[in-house]
């Protein structure tokens, strides 16, 4: 038995070990023998002989006119085993390309509702490290609805989450200063910037909020976070530019 389980290990079948096992210890047998032997159907061990054959682990002889099966030395089962750990080496760099790209693929979250609105928010404390920053687009049109989960703001600034924000002049006008939050407008003559909507870019993700509809989208991926993080970065510095001009 304990030979048994260690063939199996080598992709050897249950069946096929027991075949082999049985004419390890027996002289050249036929099919019937083997059968009887091991109290294994005909058709099961008629099933299992290719296998064993085409490995080197048992051969054909003709004794007396009659074809028996005979067990070739152990020895074979070290190229069988070589033979595994050939085929195991070679599927690892093909397992590992599958696995890389699983990881750089976007893992997009379509919610709809009030409540996974507040959960983005929640979303942003849990993803962020104490004195990290988001980076946020406001274009928000209804100033008093914001949808935040309870003691939001309180658990922002214990972390102390930086923000960089981009806004419209009238939402801005409705804000205090904060030292941790830096924000820049759109300004008016270019646009009013009140369609509703807010963009979030924090760790390695972006989240998008839908006031019109209560629709939100996160996207988790590290490449195209920092790539929305640069465009959003490259956008503050150009519209505080144009702020100290003015």
């Amino acid at each position: 038995m304990k030979y048994q389980k260690i063939l199996n290990k080598i992709w050897l079948t249950e069946t096929e070990s027991k075949i082999y096992l049985d004419l390890i210890e027996n002289w050249a047998s036929n099919i019937v023998e083997i059968s009887n032997r091991t109290k294994l159907n005909r058709p099961l061990v008629y099933k299992s002989i290719p296998y064993l054959l085409e490995s080197n682990l048992i051969k054909e002889i003709v004794k007396w006119k009659r074809k028996l099966l005979k067990a070739e030395s152990p020895e074979y089962l070290k190229n069988l085993f070589e033979k595994l750990t050939n085929n195991f080496n070679n599927i690892i760099p093909e397992l590992e390309d599958i696995y890389n790209t699983n990881e750089t693929r976007p893992n997009i979250q379509a919610l709809v509702g009030k409540k996974w609105m507040k959960h983005v928010f929640e979303d942003v404390l849990m993803s962020l490290k104490r004195w990290e920053t988001y980076y946020r687009y406001s274009s928000r049109a209804n100033f008093s609805v914001l949808y935040l989960p309870k003691n939001y703001r309180e658990l922002r600034d214990k972390k102390q989450i930086q923000r960089m924000v981009i806004t419209s002049e009238k939402l801005y006008e409705t804000k205090a200063k904060r030292p941790e939050r830096e924000v820049v407008t759109i300004p008016k003559w270019f646009d009013l910037f009140d369609d509703n909507i807010v963009k979030l870019i924090y760790a390695d993700k972006i989240a998008i909020i839908d006031y019109n509809n209560l629709t939100s989208f996160i996207v988790q991926n590290k490449i195209l976070a920092l790539f929305e993080k640069k465009l959003f970065k490259i956008m503050f510095k150009f519209l505080r530019g144009m702020q100290k001009d003015e």
